[in-house]
């Protein structure tokens, strides 16, 4: 962690700050990731933000709950995992899903989006998405987030070999449906 003024001199203490510089903070240091990570859950930028918004919130109420015996990344996380898997298991994201569907019939990817991602990083990337979310979460955990066995484990509240379980799973999912050899241990 860095100190407030950007120096690695000293690590922040979350509870000497008050509740708005907290998560004015977390916002710097974790933001972008937590977007990253809510993306990877939910495939859409206008949905990613809400949640963000919703999660930021979240911690907002229950700063006062965290009580550092896991990390605040990991602590982040959970909340953050947990609030993505309420928000797939409701109705609204059912009925967003279809609306999206709808609209993007006829739409193309725009030139822009092109030039970013090349057809391999695409094509994994979209191989991802379409895991179920137990084999993306572990993915996206391990490879993107740097997650180590052990704090997935404690995120997902899951055994560490039923991680371990579910990324050789994932791995062999997203082998069959890239039909190549993207994967090297």
């Amino acid at each position: 962690m860095k100190a407030l003024d950007g120096n690695l001199e000293m690590p922040i203490s979350i509870h000497s700050l008050s509740r708005d510089e907290a998560i004015e903070w977390i916002m710097d240091e974790y933001g972008e990731g937590l977007k990253r990570f809510i993306y990877m859950y939910v495939k859409n930028r206008t949905q990613t933000d809400d949640l963000f918004q919703d999660i930021l919130l979240v911690v907002y109420q229950k700063l006062d709950t965290y009580e550092g015996r896991a990390l605040l990344k990991n602590w982040l996380y959970q909340i953050t995992a947990n609030k993505c898997k309420d928000y797939l298991r409701s109705p609204f994201h059912r009925l967003f899903i279809w609306k999206e569907d709808l609209l993007e019939k006829g739409t193309d990817s725009t030139p822009e989006r092109e030039y970013l991602l090349d057809e391999r990083k695409r094509a994994v990337i979209e191989a991802i998405l379409e895991l179920p979310v137990k084999y993306r979460e572990v993915l996206i955990l391990q490879y993107y987030m740097e997650f180590s066995i052990q704090e997935m484990s404690d995120l997902l509240k899951t055994n560490p070999s039923t991680i371990k379980t579910r990324i050789m799973r994932a791995k062999e999912k997203l082998k069959l449906l890239l039909k190549e050899d993207f994967l090297h241990e």
